[in-house]
């Protein structure tokens, strides 16, 4: 395919229907005043988001539009076009370079790149509507992510080629990173929207349909109107609910830590003790937002306790008190420190070990 021409491609059935086979023009800032297009022939992506359907651009997306890479914004993870998640393919390196597709904004390969690129929310959509382009992912960008350990989302054929990145997996996985911090609902397909309340207004009567947590208080039940649109079961905790929905559910920090020592205490009452240091445990009771971090320190420091009180009103949400070093949320309080502990504060560390900016 000759990007420079920006013709259509036929199997693109989603943008050839919406832009009546005009050609697919880049899509310029806002700021690039002095780029002109044939009358009548205006960016696609503008085309698409001045219809009535506010969501038709965002399922654009997912099928891949092309713009120009300066509109693009990005965090450590990820790149960004106008709140969405995606990732990049079809740059004008090389001849060959259009089937290689690119996770991470600090990949070599893209460093210093200006022009022209396709941008995609779904990687099996996007190798569907590019069959003969066979999309596969960068080598460089392929190894950052093996990198995370994030299960379930690579798929391989038995040949071993990736055949498939779940992009919603691995944007939840990140999710605290690539979005605003606050109550939000992202699903593939729509533009990220916010939402007054993640929780029931009231406490529920019900246990967690998934991890029996059985909580008499506010601040931990998904409100059901909001499971039943993630494909979720309606009695369900938002700690269960940040891993198993088909969408992005982002609760403030502060309230998720709530929800997720709610459900900690729930689970050592189970337990009818205090539970172990334990990485699984871990991984089952923290915040979804912490689960980067849990794997990056998997390989260098050994299973820590969750949920210690380290000192007056100062939580540690990992700790490990025979090494004296403890781990707490950002917004945590300053109090004096116990002169055996070294502390973090989870910004700290996670930018030390490159996870965030």
């Amino acid at each position: 395919m000759n990007l420079t021409n920006f013709q259509p491609i036929q199997n693109r059935q989603t943008l050839i229907t919406a832009a009546s086979a005009i050609q697919v023009p880049v899509e310029r800032s806002a700021t690039n005043d002095s780029t002109s297009f044939p009358a009548g022939k205006r960016p696609l992506a503008q085309q698409l988001a001045e219809m009535p359907d506010q969501n038709s651009l965002a399922r654009a997306i997912r099928t891949g539009i092309q713009l120009d890479f300066s509109d693009l914004g990005s965090v450590t993870v990820a790149w960004r076009y106008r709140g969405i998640p995606v990732f990049l393919f079809g740059l004008e390196q090389t001849p060959d370079s259009f089937g290689l597709v690119h996770i991470y904004p600090k990949c070599p390969v893209v460093n210093n790149y200006k022009g022209p690129a396709w941008i995609s929310s779904d990687y099996s959509a996007a190798r569907k509507a590019f069959p003969q382009d066979q999309l596969k992912p960068c080598p460089h960008c392929l190894r950052h992510l093996y990198s995370h350990n994030i299960p379930d989302v690579v798929r391989k054929d038995r040949f071993g080629n990736v055949i498939d990145i779940d992009w919603l997996t691995y944007t939840r996985y990140f999710a605290s990173n690539i979005f605003n911090r606050h109550s939000l609902v992202w699903l593939n397909g729509e533009r990220p929207q916010k939402v007054r309340s993640i929780f029931t207004p009231e406490a529920p009567k019900y246990n967690c349909s998934i991890c029996q947590c059985d909580i008499k208080a506010g601040g931990w039940a998904l409100k059901q109107e909001l499971a039943e649109r993630s494909s979720l079961p309606k009695e369900i905790c938002l700690l269960c609910a940040e891993r198993r929905a088909r969408a992005i559910i982002l609760a403030p920090p502060q309230a998720s830590l709530r929800a997720a020592t709610l459900r900690y205490e729930s689970l050592a009452k189970q337990l009818g003790s205090e539970p172990q240091a334990s990485w699984m445990i871990a991984e089952q009771v923290v915040p979804a937002s912490w689960l980067p971090l849990i794997q990056r320190l998997k390989s260098l420091m050994g299973p820590p306790k969750v949920f210690q009180v380290i000192a007056p009103r100062v939580l540690a949400v990992l700790c490990w008190p025979n090494l004296g070093r403890a781990i707490i949320a950002d917004g945590t309080k300053e109090a004096k420190i116990p002169a055996s502990y070294s502390v973090w504060r989870k910004a700290q560390i996670e930018r030390e070990l490159g996870l965030s900016n």
